[in-house]
């Protein structure tokens, strides 16, 4: 492959990529290359379609199981933020550090042909137990176990096919058919990226469809994937009788890492022996005459000692130290590059999805973005930016793109701080531990609330209008009322005077309530004609990743006031015995237009299953508790609320048949979702008419505790448009500075060690989660974005002190060869000038 075409190589390639096979080599063979496309199509090795089948299925099953993890981590697994984040890292990890163990197998023992078949199945079986695993319901004993067996055994699949599966497809050609090669790798790279951008297309809206009667559908995100990952072991196995198989060579990588550890022991041990290089001091026990090695290349012509085979493989390995110093920055730009899969994504889902109305794109989709650009942005560096650089007198040497990449890439982290510092502010405020916060609800239809308690300053009052509510963060008077320092714990009244003309007698005497604050909580107390409700405020928004907000329900309508075809039992319990209690038992939400028909297979449903009862503060005798039901996520529409008798178990996480439930209207209660993102508590009464017995209307109030998202996801936009030019600019060179300064007979170890540096990447940022713990994504985003500048600073005063270039494309290849198959051959200086 020419220069040209190892520089248009992007990661999703390096991802199967090992180097052999566009090694340097001699072109002997019997025939000369075809020219033209016909001759070419009639030359071609007709197996190689099965390999690039093979690697479509395989890619598009990596990156799809890939794109929802992060929220299968959250969502059913039940992990936070931060934990979801490292175990998706750790899954890289294995991933990419994997890659090693598939080049030793291949190269060193079964060779790549039974290296691809063997890890395929373990692959596919991996794949298997993933999507057999989702099945279950969040509450199974299978959780997480199998789901983090499933995880390991496919990152040791994808890393240990790796490195074999594009070099596999080169051997099936002459290795003088330099053209048809490039080609295979052009269709080759198409189909990784074809693969992968599909699938991250797809996937995640498989996840949101309703399956196997569950609300979300991993079982069919995570079963499609292993679906193609058996047709991708399928399609290989096809074209096995027709593949070339080359043999397995001696292992490499062993006898890189047994001849430095040989030159580190020795330089220990002899250490008043000087050498011109720490690495002289592997030959310092070697004799040509004892050497196997020495001894064949002796047979060959030489005499024994005149050439060492031994002293050229430690000169290559002197390149690989020098290089392999170089990759030391390397792992801190995928320790950026790699949160597009988890704190992007977590970015994503605080943001508003709707790009137009009825549009919307989901949190996990917005990964393809980076996919597509690189398609667009490969040819645009390659024939306008590069070329109109050097004209500017500046080349383009590769550690020059490479500086520019890295600040690219702390410049994407900063545009993302930015736009979290903005998401923020829709985000809760969570209170400090000294101090909590206690917000007012007035569900009465025409009557004003005055509220004091006995820790405000002698005369402050706060009047809530009829039918609304307080929200801390949007009047200052009222927010330093209502934000407490209470160190630990401390008791506070708070006195509610009515004034109105539908006050239901409430406006004869002031209500009281005592409300012990902890520090670090948040707090609501609700006043309805059925009295007071007090109870803690979740500030959780919802992550499911489809556009819901979380809903909680407060229910007050007396048992006595149910309508008469609400019969089922248990609907009415009490737990304390009293029949003056409210309805407890399951309450549905369905979008209006499905009235009065309720479909719990429709995916603007949600249902609030079994209350719990709560004591009310009141002046009346119709009802002494209340029902608090939990957060429901339900997406932006309106919805009708009914009574609900199912007959499910509790806590089935399943979404029940229509034919399992009996649907009675609740009447007058309407709740309007509009956004996403927000957090509300719908307080549903009965109204309190006492002089009008006949009166049975019900009274409702939706409190925002948490606004909705209001920062569009396209202004994620610009942070991938930089990473992505960053991609461009830093690993395609990367690799290729790699790749040239590594000696002919280590272009292989070259390749997986620049792999492995995706792992340790990876591995930084699980490192830096466990021990720095930051809630605040915006200083997440600063912080590794300024890791990432000094990282940089370090690599340039690096790269201006490389002197040591080499050109082995300029070396002439002997026409003897080494044992194992090893080119030899030496190398030239370069003029510094190419230098940094």
């Amino acid at each position: 492959m020419d220069g040209d075409s190892v520089r248009s190589r992007n990661r999703g390639l390096l991802d199967s990529f090992d180097g052999e096979s566009v090694a340097p080599v001699k072109h002997n063979a019997l025939e000369p290359e075809p020219h033209g496309f016909k001759e070419m199509l009639k030359k071609w090795p007709k197996a190689t379609f099965c390999i690039v089948g093979n690697e479509f299925c395989e890619r598009f099953s990596y990156y799809g199981m890939r794109a929802v993890l992060t929220l299968y981590l959250l969502n059913i697994l039940q992990f936070n933020n931060d934990n979801a984040t490292i175990l998706y890292h750790a899954f890289t990890v294995v991933a990419y550090a994997s890659s090693l163990l598939g080049s030793i197998l291949a190269d060193g023992y079964i060779g790549k042909f039974w290296t691809i078949f063997f890890v395929s199945i373990v692959y596919a079986g991996g794949n298997v137990m993933l999507a057999v695993s989702s099945t279950f319901d969040k509450a199974s004993h299978i959780h997480p176990y199998l789901d983090f067996a499933a995880l390991f055994v496919i990152g040791l699949g994808t890393g240990g096919i790796k490195p074999c599966v594009s070099s596999f497809g080169a051997d099936q050609f002459p290795s003088h058919h330099t053209k048809m090669i490039s080609i295979f790798f052009s269709v080759f790279y198409f189909t990784v990226n074809a693969g992968s951008t599909i699938s991250m297309a797809l996937t995640p809206i498989f996840r949101t469809m309703p399956c196997m009667g569950h609300d979300s559908c991993y079982p069919l995100a995570f079963g499609v994937p292993a679906g193609l990952m058996l047709l991708a072991t399928v399609l290989f196995m096809v074209g096995s009788v027709s593949y070339k198989k080359v043999p397995p060579k001696e292992n490499t990588i062993k006898r890189v890492c047994v001849t430095i550890s040989v030159a580190i022991f020795n330089f220990f041990r002899n250490w008043n022996t000087k050498r011109d290089h720490w690495m002289d001091h592997f030959l310092d026990n070697h004799r040509c005459e004892n050497d196997p090695k020495c001894l064949a290349l002796a047979v060959k012509g030489k005499r024994v000692g005149e050439k060492c085979a031994q002293q050229q493989f430690a000169d290559d390995c002197k390149s690989l130290v020098r290089v392999t110093v170089m990759m030391l920055p390397v792992p801190m730009f995928w320790a950026l590059y790699d949160q597009q899969g988890s704190r992007w994504l977590l970015q994503a889902v605080e943001m508003e999805t709707e790009i137009w109305s009825g549009f919307n794109i989901l949190p996990d989709q917005m990964s393809i973005v980076n996919a597509i650009l690189i398609l667009i942005f490969i040819p645009i560096f390659q024939s306008a930016v590069y070329p109109a650089v050097e004209r500017c007198g500046i080349r383009t040497t590769p550690l020059r793109k490479m500086v520019v990449g890295g600040l690219l890439a702390a410049l994407s982290f900063a545009v993302c701080g930015f736009v979290q510092l903005r998401v923020n502010q829709t985000l809760p405020d969570i209170p400090a531990h000294d101090t909590s916060f206690v917000s007012i609800i007035n569900a009465f239809p025409n009557c004003g609330v005055t509220v004091t308690n006995d820790m405000m300053p002698h005369g402050n009052a706060v009047f809530i209008p009829a039918n609304t509510s307080l929200i801390e963060d949007k009047v200052k008077a009222i927010d330093e009322l209502y934000r407490f320092k209470v160190g630990s714990k401390k008791n506070v009244t708070f006195i509610f005077t009515y004034n109105g003309t539908d006050c239901f007698d409430y406006d004869k005497n002031p209500l009281n309530i005592v409300k012990e604050l902890n520090g670090g909580t948040t707090y609501y107390i609700a006043t309805t004609p059925q009295g007071l409700l007090s109870d803690t405020s979740s500030l959780k928004k919802p992550q499911e990743g489809e556009g819901e907000s979380s809903v909680s329900l407060d229910f007050l309508i007396p048992c006595s006031s149910l309508p008469a075809n609400v019969t089922w039992d248990k609907a009415c319990n009490a737990t304390n015995n009293s029949t003056e209690t409210s309805y407890n038992s399951t309450i549905a939400a369905c979008e209006i237009s499905d009235r009065p028909h309720c479909d719990p297979r429709n995916k603007l449903y949600g249902e609030w299953n079994r209350g719990k009862h709560v004591p009310l503060n009141s002046l009346r005798s119709d009802v002494s508790q209340g029902t608090r039901y939990g957060h429901q996520d339900l997406k932006p529409g309106t919805y009708q609320l009914f009574y609900v008798k199912n007959n499910q178990p509790p806590g089935t996480d399943r979404t029940p048949s229509e034919h399992d439930l009996q649907f009675v209207q609740i009447p007058d209660v309407v709740l309007q979702i509009k956004g996403q993102g927000g957090v509300y508590t719908l307080t549903v009464a009965k109204d309190g008419n006492l002089r009008d017995l006949s009166v049975k209307k019900n009274l409702f109030n939706v409190h925002p505790v948490v606004p909705k998202n209001h920062v569009n996801i396209v202004w994620q936009l610009p942070q991938y448009v930089i990473i992505t030019a960053a991609e461009i600019l830093f690993s395609i060179p990367g690799l290729e500075f790699s790749y040239s300064q590594a000696a002919p007979s280590l272009k292989s170890v070259v390749t997986a060690l620049w792999l492995i540096t995706v792992a340790f990447g990876d591995a930084i940022i699980i490192i830096i989660d466990m021990i720095v713990k930051i809630e605040n994504l915006a200083i997440i985003m600063f912080v590794f974005g300024a890791a990432m500048v000094i990282v940089i600073g370090v690599f340039t005063l690096m790269s201006i002190f490389y002197y040591d270039y080499v050109d082995y494309s300029k070396v002439e290849q002997e026409d003897e060869s080494l044992p194992g198959g090893e080119e030899n051959g030496g190398y030239e200086e370069v003029d510094e000038s190419v230098k940094l």
